[in-house]
């Protein structure tokens, strides 16, 4: 498959499951690393393809973004747009803090992985999220319906080092945001709002952090836009002389054209 339609097929699937409780990124990793891409590899081209929701949820969010940006004029203020400014500030800040050694720690994780353990990890991760979303269901059956103002300083900083967590494979930042903000109380309705409001400033990162982060994207970015690859034409060698690292960056078999 070329490398053009596999990124048409990697931004539909990011426009369709970013807004579902499942992880994204982890499902573009899966399409880029069966394509033949390496785990390290395609988990970063995972966390770019992010940036494709980015002006869907900032088009849809318009209203509360200025009104939090016309907050910064009093941010302490009690004000609605003074409240969500705090919220999205020291929410993004605490992913930050959490998901970038995260980042790193999984970008290095998967490039030293077989892809059999690799796959094991994201498995283990997927059925934590399960096990996140089962407990989110539950909690959002019980939750009262009501009004509340954006999230307190404590609250914001748990809801976004949570969200720091979705820097892991297999692990849905919907469901890591949703259940803690039930947990203090909100409506589902209220949860899922403040949720992905926070989606637009971690859509952003998560698609800015693998460009500036040791230029840890300018590889895979170099794989995707280059040719079409082909089978390599050379005898496979054996697993003694065979190179650690292939010349290519991609799995054994395969070289540039």
């Amino acid at each position: 498959m070329s490398s053009v339609w596999l990124a048409v097929i990697a931004g539909m699937v990011q426009g369709i499951v970013e807004w579902l409780p499942v992880s994204s990124k982890t499902m573009i990793t899966l399409i880029f690393a069966a394509a033949g891409y390496s785990f390290g590899t395609a988990y970063v081209l995972g966390l770019l393809a992010n940036m494709g929701s980015f002006l869907a949820a900032l088009w849809y969010f318009r209203r509360d973004l200025v009104a939090a940006l016309g907050g910064a004029r009093r941010p302490f203020a009690g004000t609605p747009g003074a409240r969500t400014l705090r919220y999205l500030v020291l929410a993004t800040a605490a992913t930050g803090v959490v998901g970038v050694p995260i980042y790193e720690l999984v970008k290095h994780a998967l490039t030293a992985a077989t892809g059999t353990a690799a796959m094991l990890a994201i498995g283990v991760l997927l059925l934590g999220t399960s096990i996140v979303n089962a407990r989110r269901e539950r909690l959002t059956r019980t939750a009262q319906e009501g009004a509340l103002d954006a999230p307190g300083p404590v609250v914001s900083l748990i809801v976004g080092a949570c969200q720091g967590l979705a820097a892991l494979p297999g692990v849905s930042r919907s469901a890591m945001t949703v259940t803690p903000l039930l947990l203090r109380g909100y409506s589902a309705n209220a949860a899922l709002r403040f949720s992905f409001l926070l989606d637009v400033p971690a859509l952003l990162g998560a698609g800015l952090v693998p460009l500036i982060v040791e230029h840890g994207a300018a590889r895979p970015l170099a794989h995707v836009t280059s040719r079409p690859w082909r089978r390599c034409s050379r005898s496979r060698p054996s697993s003694a002389s065979r190179p650690s690292t292939p010349c290519c960056g991609r799995p054994c078999g395969f070289a540039v054209p």
